[in-house]
């Protein structure tokens, strides 16, 4: 009943674009620099602060937003971090916080656990200190992340570790599950990196290689943890323009947290409530939602079947309505590994 409830949820969402989730990306100030960030720059020219988020919160609460994820940067070191958090809790939306980590005290931890976050999800880029800190480029952020951890563990704060698959920790896979077994934190694997939100590709030299991918693959196929996009004619491909929205560090909102071609307005010169509401940019977006659906399903094969990202496609070819090679790659290793695991069985 809770399936049927939620999917009821998300289709009026979709009718009526009503952008239940968001994301607020407090701050590009970090003080890791992974080697694959998609942050363009790691310092804020003007960002917004706590009251001009507050503005943000309270309009994503009259558009039928009903959580948030907090991003940066790492959006700990915004200083009005917890008033943001505490706003979405008083307009009774729920929360999660991407954090590294790093700043995760005993003190932080306590707070957080007053807010009651859905989830406080932390990167692990390594099972060794060696590769983990390779990929922040940061000595010492292994021992950092799993202070992080524990201080989340002592205060019973909901966490999840999360790994971006890269060709410099694809080789570790079997070794980082372990860890978090042992650790008894609940775990996801990510194997897509992106373009930076300037354009810039320089952290797909980091992607997978094509080995790394079937064991990607081979290993959410034995769990029958394969994704999968269950696409009609005449749907959409995504939420994309519909039901979620991305605001940067300074004030700049786009019609997901991938779609970076074009924003809809600042909401220091025009509330976010009416920049959703009167965007022709959120419309153009949502068309192409609908017309990716309609592609993917006309070209048959494993892509009419596999998640697409639209925003990401249009990166990496300029097209985000047809798959680019990388997605067809991922699509067809996908459907290799599901259809072997279902032989073996």
């Amino acid at each position: 009943m809770a399936l049927r409830a939620s999917a009821h949820l998300q289709e009026r969402a979709l009718r009526r674009a009503q952008p239940l989730s968001a994301l607020l990306e407090l701050t590009y100030a970090c003080n890791w620099r992974c080697v694959f960030c998609y942050n363009p720059r790691h310092h804020d020219r003007r960002r917004l602060d706590g009251n001009e988020w507050r503005a943000v919160v309270d309009d994503l609460r009259e558009l039928g937003t009903l959580n948030v994820t907090l991003s940066g940067g790492e959006p700990l070191t915004h200083p009005q971090a917890f008033d943001v958090m505490a706003a979405a809790r008083s307009r009774a939306m729920t929360f999660r916080l991407f954090t590294n980590g790093s700043l995760v005290s005993d003190e932080v931890a306590s707070r957080l656990a007053e807010l009651r976050p859905v989830a406080v999800e932390l990167s692990l880029h390594g099972a060794r200190a060696e590769t983990h800190d390779l990929a922040t480029a940061t000595p010492g952020s292994f021992a950092a992340l799993w202070r992080g951890v524990a201080a989340l563990k002592r205060h019973a704060v909901p966490l999840v570790l999360k790994t971006p698959l890269t060709r410099l920790n694809e080789h570790e896979l079997e070794e980082m599950i372990a860890l978090t077994e042992r650790e008894g934190v609940p775990y996801n694997l990510d194997g897509t990196l992106t373009h930076r939100d300037d354009g810039d590709p320089a952290p797909l030299q980091f992607s997978m290689t094509a080995e790394g991918r079937a064991r990607y693959y081979a290993l959410l196929a034995r769990h029958a943890q394969i994704p999968a996009s269950h696409r009609t004619p005449g749907g959409v491909n995504c939420g994309l323009g519909r039901t979620t929205l991305a605001v940067d560090p300074e004030g700049n909102v786009f019609p997901c947290p991938q779609w970076r071609k074009s924003s809809l307005g600042n909401v220091r010169e025009t509330r976010l409530r009416d920049l959703w509401k009167g965007s022709a940019v959120r419309l153009e977006a949502a068309e192409i939602a609908r017309a990716a659906n309609d592609a993917l399903l006309a070209a048959g094969g494993p892509m009419a079947r596999f998640p697409f990202c639209p925003a990401v496609a249009l990166e990496r070819t300029g097209d985000p309505v047809h798959a680019d090679p990388l997605h067809l790659a991922e699509a067809e290793a996908a459907d290799r590994a599901r259809l072997a695991a279902t032989a073996a069985r």
